[in-house]
């Protein structure tokens, strides 16, 4: 046995006594520190108890009757967007510089005469890569001009948040944040480039607030917004910007929102629309309600805020209630048609009208506004996915209706196609129902055209081998295997199916082999049929 070092021993007992104490008091201080910054900044218990407690937060304005804004802002039209984008993709940048510059111009005689500059460059707020190849060629065209910087800071704007999604954090990666990071910092370059050359954009300081709020960057989203209320003080989008970044899912609280409602009074009377920043508090207090499913107290809470003004972000969220939870399609529309008053060019105001329309079975009003909405923001993820169930949703009932009533049927294919052009499904089974009425010409389109779109759908070769083998046109059902099994080499049906065109054609070698392929790709048919042949010949 070795001799114990009893005082070694002691020592090392008491360093590590020592070293837990230090620890402690660390953390503790931490929490303390977290605890401290949480009460000023947060106000956790206010926030909390609404939460938790359903306890309604309210605010107190510092005047007494201050004017209400409840006539819609003036903007440009949706024409003019798609204009703008027409004339980036047709490389007029001296007409873009010329639009973009007047709009500029309107704002800085009449900062609320706000929202055609900022609706003008909302039209670059898109994600096809093609446009960031304009964009740039733009920059290069005119590298003193501020215009093209802003414009390509929208790009990559969007860019950002499509490469970041909008799950919530824990449903999001590290490559997606990174990738929102990336294009938000290019996007920054851009903006302050800008500036630089203009310091009077209130919508490269309204993106860079968004920005830094995204990525939380406290410290630079308050000093833009410190400089942007100072530069912009009748601007109701800047404050706006400014209210939205202090919500308490963001680490603000209300009483900081209700602080920059209350600096804003000062000039409600030469913007009326600043009052609404009231509303947005009780607009906040409306999501939370209705995430809980207090539906009717989510809908008191947003008829309290149109007290303060005709906002449209309120009378959305009222439609998106009436719409989804209480199923009451009527007072919906209602909203929805109001929220389109208010703003004639946001994409989802329409995308959303195009769902009510839909629920109301009025599907020619649906796809006008389905239309809108994809001209407004062309490729908007949600806007395809909305598309994409309705068509599938119309597809079906076709299906289901062309057992009773046949024209009633193709009348919802058709349809179904209308809403989603892209659908090799709806194609698909439509070709299957004009085959079916002995349509053969439109059963051969439809199913090319899904072929096209989709050349990986065993099912339309299938059935144009089905339809071309009637007058023995082998030669053109191989070049469709052919081409099938170019994309799919280990599909086993595919090399059976070929198999018996190659026989029909009298290539009997070449069936074999097909046959042997699909075989040894697990076809137990193929296997039959090639010991068969392989016998015969």
């Amino acid at each position: 046995m070795q001799p114990v070092d009893h005082q070694n021993q002691d020592s090392k007992n008491e360093s590590s006594i020592f070293a837990s104490i230090v620890l402690s008091t660390i953390i503790i201080g931490v929490l303390v520190f977290l605890a401290i910054v949480a009460v000023k900044y947060i106000k956790p218990k206010s926030y909390f108890k609404q939460i938790f407690g359903g306890k309604t937060y309210e605010t107190t304005p510092a005047s007494k009757d201050l004017p209400v804004l409840r006539e819609a802002k003036e903007t440009i039209q949706l024409s003019k967007i798609v204009g703008l984008r027409d004339m980036l993709q047709k490389h007029e940048f001296d007409g873009l510089n010329a639009a973009l510059e007047e709009y500029q111009h309107l704002f800085e005689q009449d900062q609320t005469d706000e929202y055609k500059v900022y609706d003008a460059y909302h039209a670059f707020y898109l994600t096809d890569p093609l446009y960031e190849e304009s964009l740039i060629k733009w920059i290069n065209r005119f590298p003193d001009k501020y215009q093209p910087y802003l414009a390509l800071a929208h790009y990559y704007c969007a860019k950002g948040w499509e490469s970041r999604g909008y799950k919530f954090s824990k449903e999001t990666s590290k490559q997606q944040f990174e990738g929102m990071q990336f294009n938000f910092f290019r996007a920054e370059e851009n903006i302050k480039i800008a500036l630089e050359i203009n310091p009077d954009l209130m919508v490269g300081y309204d993106l860079l607030i968004n920005i830094y709020n995204a990525t939380g960057n406290n410290e630079a989203e308050n000093k833009t917004i410190e400089n942007a209320t100072d530069l912009f003080p009748h601007s109701f989008l800047v404050r706006y910007a400014a209210a939205w970044a202090k919500l308490p899912r963001w680490g603000g609280s209300y009483n900081q929102m209700e602080d920059i409602a209350e600096e804003a009074e000062r000039y409600s009377n030469i913007n009326p629309e600043l009052t609404a920043l009231y509303g947005l508090i009780y607009f906040d207090q409306s999501r939370i309600n209705r995430r809980n499913k207090r539906y009717n107290k989510a809908i008191d809470l947003l008829t309290k805020a149109l007290i303060y003004g005709d906002h449209w972000p309120i009378y959305f969220e009222r439609a998106k209630i009436y719409h989804f939870d209480l199923k009451d399609y009527n007072l919906a529309l209602d909203d929805i048609n109001r929220c389109i008053e208010l703003r004639p060019v946001v994409h989802k105001v329409y995308r959303m009208r195009s769902r009510i329309y839909f629920a109301k079975g009025d599907y020619t009003d649906s796809l006008d506004d389905l239309r809108a909405a994809e001209l407004l923001r062309p490729g908007d993820p949600s806007t395809t996915k909305w598309k994409e169930w309705a068509s599938k949703k119309l597809l079906n009932k076709g299906y289901k209706l062309l057992k009773t009533d046949i024209d009633a049927g193709f009348a919802s294919y058709n349809l179904s196609i209308e809403f989603d052009r892209d659908s090799f499904e709806s194609f698909y089974w439509r070709g299957l129902a004009f085959h079916q009425i002995e349509d053969f010409d439109s059963a051969l389109a439809d199913f090319n055209r899904a072929i096209e779109i989709n050349p990986h759908h065993f099912e339309s070769y299938h059935m144009v081998d089905y339809m071309l083998a009637r007058n023995k046109q082998w030669d053109i059902i191989l070049e469709y295997w052919n081409k099938f099994l170019e994309l799919e080499p280990d599909h086993a049906r595919a090399y059976l199916e070929r198999a018996g065109t190659n026989y029909h054609h009298k290539d009997y070698k070449s069936a074999l082999d097909d046959l042997k392929k699909s075989c040894d790709l697990g076809n137990k048919e193929a296997c039959i049929r090639y010991e068969k042949l392989k016998t015969n010949i």
